[in-house]
């Protein structure tokens, strides 16, 4: 069993006053250096799947570092929304960070091919494309270009539209209905493409949003639907699965570039380890999630897919056509990573 970050403090700091005295070293400066921080600052709450992965991630950061890293877990936006926290980690002011890795076309237009509609097979098929070398090596030298280092790799499912209106079967069903995306141009147009009103905006404000009437759904995963409790304003879940966005782990690259070596190797270590933890565990996640929801009275339905993937095929060849060859080089190797060409 874990102990609580106090009694382990508490439990070494009694076993080096032990050793201090025995050999009357006490109190030198290598025993009394305090661990050192890690700030995980996210906007997901403490209970779910990604809850579990946050307190599992814990683990892993301080059990790899021996206890000279102190993990804390900062949810719910308690430091702030998405793009507060990823300018957190660009400053070095906060040192870790999860988000949707469309959340970095804020920051480099090369992740703006997330947002594109229908990219990925599935969520598991999108996280073995994106940690192929032939992808991963294009991915972690622009984030890393932007103060971003990716330690691991989160799959959040395929992303699917609840709403307070109607239940949705073809883009028509979509008409005159307000969806919340997150705050990226490119998921606002691929949105309004398949038929809706797409509305960027800070997760802390969706629920009051759906609640209120100021926006009549949004789009996300089960879990992450069940986790924030939307289902208690939106009870129609159609599952158009449009978006399929994994969630890159991060720590500050100036905060890792600042650890000793043998911390940054129990950072790049917790990660992986991470992602294969969570990662495993989220189909029974999806399963459980789907089957709460229904539960608690949403009503789930199947859509027509090919009348979406027609509706937003226009949208894909734009974004292609005016893309920067770094962006079209990503998405070449995108595709031949995730067809096996």
């Amino acid at each position: 069993m874990k102990l609580s970050k106090s009694m382990a403090r508490f439990s070494r700091a009694s076993t080096f006053a032990l050793m201090a005295l025995g050999s009357g070293l006490f109190a030198t400066s290598a025993l009394a250096q305090d661990p050192i921080v890690l700030k995980y600052s996210v906007v997901f709450p403490p209970n779910g799947a990604q809850g579990a992965g946050a307190a599992q991630l814990e683990i892993f950061v301080e059990e790899f570092s021996g206890g000279a890293l102190d993990f804390q877990f900062f949810p719910s936006a308690q430091l702030g929304d998405k793009l507060q926290s990823l300018e957190g980690l660009r400053n070095g002011s906060i040192e870790m960070s999860e988000s949707s890795a469309a959340d970095l076309g804020n920051y480099s237009d090369l992740w703006d091919i997330f947002s594109l509609p229908f990219l990925f097979n599935n969520g598991a098929d999108a996280v073995r494309v994106i940690t192929d070398p032939r992808v991963a090596e294009i991915l972690d030298a622009d984030a890393e270009a932007n103060g971003f280092k990716i330690i691991g790799w989160w799959n959040l499912g395929e992303r699917s539209v609840i709403n307070s209106v109607r239940p949705v079967v073809t883009p028509d069903d979509l008409d005159g209905i307000k969806i919340r995306v997150m705050q990226n141009p490119m998921l606002a147009k691929a949105i309004t493409a398949m038929g809706a009103t797409g509305i960027p905006m800070a997760w802390s404000e969706v629920y009051t949003a759906v609640q209120q009437g100021t926006i009549d759904g949004l789009e996300n995963s089960p879990p992450v639907i069940s986790s924030n409790k939307m289902y208690e304003v939106a009870n129609f879940y159609s599952m158009t699965q449009q978006f399929i966005i994994p969630d890159p782990q991060m720590i500050s690259l100036i905060v890792f570039n600042a650890l000793s070596a043998k911390n940054q190797e129990a950072v790049l270590k917790a990660g992986k380890a991470s992602q294969e933890d969570f990662n495993t565990k989220w189909d029974t996640a999806m399963e459980t999630e789907m089957a709460f929801l229904v539960e608690n009275g949403v009503k789930v339905n199947e859509v027509d897919k090919a009348a979406f993937r027609a509706a937003v095929a226009p949208l894909v060849s734009e974004f292609l056509s005016s893309a920067t060859p770094e962006t079209k080089a990503l998405y070449d190797a995108i595709v031949l990573v995730r067809d096996g060409s």
